[in-house]
């Protein structure tokens, strides 16, 4: 798009929010023969002549003064999920705006954006061999002391829970298991967890660093090409990897902490998810935070829409699905408050288990992996909604394309009464889904 902006002579701002991303935006753009005018902290004057613009966002912020003249008619923003682009793309209402972002998050995007554009999805990605795939694995634990404030798990009890000997030896210890030798990056809750974790595999033999906020520059840059090239094998962090960062030799993630936000679960997995053709196809995922049970897969099918700032968004609310009627209740819900509906739910099984790391299994019946879900038979689909490897919701949609005709053999083999056909059938939304080979 920067390419054909400037061979149109477009005049183009082109912001990121990282050293790294703003050093690969130069080089990918000089591999396609575009001169970039760069606004950096040490420039006094800004060319303007130039057609393509690029500037980290608080470097932008800094020296707007010195670019009075600049009136682009494209904007680009790279890892559009941050809101710390909001007060620029206000700047110039007259722009085009392009915001990418593998996580389209966040009150700002019904505000400032008008549509999403998602014509591939992560398992689309995967099957095509430009992504990973993932391999992953959840401990089971109790994080009922931690405490949420603005809809995320604070810094404070996050720091309670993990910050101790024995979780730091359990890191050591499934790394070990499942990922020994392998290059890593470890996502971790604080500076001093950061540093304690580094010093448990330090400890344990095995070649370490870390990277915090208040790593210098210069370190930083050391560190990183370290890593890189392979001079050790675990990289510790805490909030400064988890999106932009781009290397492709990480072949395990390890999410140690807890997070209730559905893009830092994302983008913390994505760091492992590059591909390296003929050497790596494939990474593992050791989730410590439960993250999985709370936010879903990496890898599933998701559906991104424009939300209002006061909707949920698909996945911030538990809920659950009455087998008996489909009523959609709150996960603490003890029985069906659907209309005349008495289904009482089991009682969830006691976890004997804590402290134990599990594999993560999507639980696709075998019979039906290598198929697409537009070619199962009703019974198929069935069996795949009680497999609960996708929701409800999604398969009303494949059986809502198929006509009336389908809604009633659907309804009459799960005992819905003829009112959910009816309503299927009055149903504005789209019956478009995605159509995944299963595996």
């Amino acid at each position: 798009m920067v390419r054909l902006a400037n061979e149109r002579g477009t005049k183009t701002l082109v912001l990121t929010d990282r050293t790294e991303l703003f050093k690969q935006t130069i080089k990918a753009l000089g591999r396609v023969g575009v001169a970039v005018e760069e606004i950096a902290p040490h420039r006094k004057e800004i060319y303007a002549g130039a057609t393509i613009y690029l500037a980290m966002v608080e470097t932008f912020k800094r020296r707007k003064h010195l670019f009075s003249f600049l009136t682009p008619g494209l904007i680009i923003i790279d890892e559009a999920h941050k809101g710390n682009f909001n007060d620029i793309i206000t700047l110039f209402p007259e722009s085009r705006v392009i915001g990418a972002t593998a996580t389209p998050v966040g009150p700002h995007f019904f505000e400032l954006y008008t549509h999403i554009v998602q014509n591939i999805d992560v398992p689309d990605l995967i099957e095509q061999g430009s992504l990973s795939r993932c391999k992953p694995y959840q401990m089971v634990d109790d994080f009922s002391d931690l405490q949420v404030k603005r809809g995320e798990y604070t810094g404070a009890s996050l720091d309670l829970h993990y910050n101790k000997p024995t979780l730091y030896k359990g890191v050591v210890e499934n790394y070990l298991k499942y990922a020994k030798g392998k290059k890593t990056i470890v996502f971790n809750v604080s500076i001093e967890h950061t540093k304690n974790v580094n010093q448990a595999f330090l400890d344990a033999g095995i070649s370490s660093d870390y990277i915090t906020s208040k790593t210098s520059t210069e370190d930083r840059t050391r560190i990183l090409n370290a890593f890189s090239s392979g001079a050790f094998h675990v990289l510790n962090n805490c909030g400064i990897l988890t999106t932009g960062y781009d290397e492709p030799s990480i072949e395990c993630v390890i999410v140690n902490r807890a997070t209730k936000s559905l893009p830092l679960w994302l983008q913390c997995v994505g760091r492992g998810s590059r591909v390296i053709p003929g050497v790596k196809d494939s990474f593992v995922l050791l989730d410590f935070g439960g993250n999985h049970a709370r936010l879903g897969l990496w890898n599933e099918p998701r559906e991104w829409k424009l939300k209002k700032p006061r909707e949920k968004a698909e996945n911030e609310a538990a809920v659950k699905v009455c087998p008996q009627c489909e009523f959609v209740n709150f996960a603490s819900a003890r029985t069906c408050k659907g209309e005349d509906c008495d289904y009482v739910f089991p009682a969830p099984p006691k976890e004997d288990k804590q402290g134990v790391m599990v594999e993560v299994a999507p639980h696709v019946p075998d019979a039906l992996k290598g198929k697409r879900p537009s070619t199962l038979t009703i019974d198929e689909l069935i069996e795949l909604q009680h497999a609960k490897k996708y929701k409800a919701t999604y398969i009303w949609r494949i059986v809502r394309s198929r006509g009336e005709s389908a809604l009633e053999e659907y309804a009459h083999k799960m005992g819905y009464a003829k009112g959910w056909v009816l309503k299927q059938k009055q149903d504005t939304r789209t019956s478009d889904f995605n159509n995944y080979i299963l595996s």
